[in-house]
């Protein structure tokens, strides 16, 4: 069962009983006020007999001079009386009792409803009354005493009350068709509020579905301040998510292909030199020693080409997953660690590093990933730059962060390809890359290592003047207490190959 056929059942069901229940209510109310009405309407007339039998004893009292009738006549003056009445359509018989003996006779046959109020009560100062119904016919029977000289009497009269049956029955009858008109109307007024207020619900229900089918650009437009509102808000907050994460995933499953075909590419291409000039020194009987030489340099060259590529491919795939241990490091010291390993490789090209750092600078760091992202750096400015060139490697604090600048005076990177460059395998001058042994993962390496350690690095590089490199990390606090500071001047290696 539906939501609304839910809502809309339970609130018919609530109607029906609150409406039906007042209409009952106020049908016994009338129903009460009826009888009352024509209790008192027959208590009147049974109240003028009975003042027209003490007028007539009285009569005969006053006639006969004595000063309180005997029984007898006193009976006999009270039946005169009664003789004199008349039944009709509404009074339909009357008696007179003394005790439980009746002392009037009535041919009417309804002597026995009066006999029926007279023996139930036997108290005889006792005023009440008693309905019967006779065939068709309802009855009201009244009892009332009546006292006569002295002598307890009662008389008791049956009324015809069928026309008041009747108009109850009709008020009953009206008061149903009333109430099932009510309830039909209240139904379809009903329906058509729980529809109306229910409608966004449907919208919902049909945005969820399209957004299911992969529509998820789909947003529902929803106005007012109620919870179904709110609902179609929190609604399009999940869309809006959905459709982000679902286009990271394209994303990302679009950089894994181009990952993966770049890949092959790169793999493909010193296989092919390798493959090709194996070939030539395995078909070849007899090589010349200079030819020999030459092929033999070109497979080392391409194998370690290789092997750098699947380096730093492993290295990049691992970055993330390493058990990591992060500890509070003193900048100074990598920088100066750095700076003695990376000596030997600028010497051979002839360059020189120059180093500093202002003192007392720490962060939080795994110390070995750390001196990969920097070396990774000061490599890239190398491969870059010619023989007897500057590369600089300083280290300050800007703020509540630590900034480290990688300076070097190479050919620069063109503006339009500053974009591309982080990207894995992306090189801006591929044959001077392979040249120098790159693998076009650098850079895409130092972006998820820096945001290991929750640092970012920017590049500002310009044609033929070189490139600077800029990275900022939170400090942290030293582990121990810090040593007195000490200014590091920097260093600068001017060895030469």
């Amino acid at each position: 069962m539906k939501l609304w056929q839910k809502i809309f059942l339970s609130s018919l069901a609530l109607l029906a009983v609150v409406t039906n229940g007042l209409s009952l209510v106020f049908l016994y109310n009338t129903q009460e006020q009826l009888w009352q009405r024509e209790a008192q309407r027959a208590a009147v007339q049974q109240q003028n007999m009975m003042n027209a039998i003490k007028t007539t004893v009285i009569n005969q009292r006053l006639q006969s001079g004595q000063i309180c009738l005997p029984e007898t006549e006193t009976t006999d003056a009270a039946a005169s009386a009664l003789s004199s009445q008349e039944a009709g359509s509404y009074l339909l018989a009357f008696q007179l009792y003394s005790g439980a003996r009746m002392l009037t006779t009535d041919d009417t046959g309804l002597c026995a409803a009066a006999d029926i109020v007279s023996e139930e009560q036997s108290d005889a100062g006792l005023t009440y009354t008693r309905s019967f119904r006779q065939g068709e016919q309802l009855l009201l029977a009244l009892n009332c005493p009546l006292p006569l000289e002295q002598q307890n009497y009662r008389l008791v009269c049956v009324f015809d009350v069928t026309s008041l049956d009747q108009q109850l029955k009709s008020q009953a009858f009206t008061a149903l068709a009333l109430g099932i008109l009510v309830s039909v109307a209240a139904a379809g007024l009903l329906l058509l509020v729980v529809k109306v207020q229910l409608r966004p619900l449907d919208q919902l229900s049909q945005a969820s579905r399209r957004i299911a089918a992969g529509n998820y650009g789909e947003r529902v437009q929803l106005r007012g301040s109620d919870e179904l509102t709110d609902l179609g808000q929190d609604m399009n907050r999940m869309a809006q998510a959905v459709q982000s994460h679902v286009g990271q995933l394209e994303q990302a499953a679009e950089d894994q292909k181009t990952f993966i075909a770049n890949m092959a590419h790169e793999m493909k291409t010193p296989l092919t030199s390798i493959l090709g000039f194996a070939d030539l020194l395995y078909i070849q009987k007899e090589v010349p020693e200079k030819k020999r030489m030459e092929y033999a340099g070109i497979i080392v060259e391409e194998t370690k080409r290789m092997r750098s590529l699947s380096s730093k491919l492993m290295e990049l795939l691992n970055v993330g997953s390493q058990n990591l241990i992060f500890t509070s490091e003193r900048l100074a010291s990598v920088l100066n660690e750095v700076a003695a390993a990376m000596q030997p490789v600028l010497n051979s090209s002839g360059m020189a590093l120059q180093y500093g750092c202002e003192p007392d600078l720490y962060l939080l760091m795994d110390r070995e990933l750390f001196k990969s992202l920097l070396y990774n750096f000061i490599d890239n400015g190398r491969k870059a730059s010619p023989e007897g060139s500057l590369i600089k490697l300083l280290a300050r604090r800007q703020g509540n962060k630590a900034e480290i600048l990688i300076r070097d005076y190479g050919q620069g990177i063109p503006k339009k390809e500053l974009k591309k460059i982080r990207q894995p395998f992306y090189m801006v001058d591929k044959s001077r890359s392979r040249k120098a042994g790159g693998a076009g993962l650098g850079l895409a390496l130092c972006e998820e290592i820096a945001r290991i350690h929750k640092g970012s690095f920017d590049i500002d590089s310009r044609v033929d003047q070189g490139t600077l490199i800029t990275l900022r990390f939170p400090l942290a606090q030293p582990d121990t207490p810090s040593q007195p500071a000490v200014k590091e001047e920097p260093h600068e290696d001017t060895t030469r190959s």
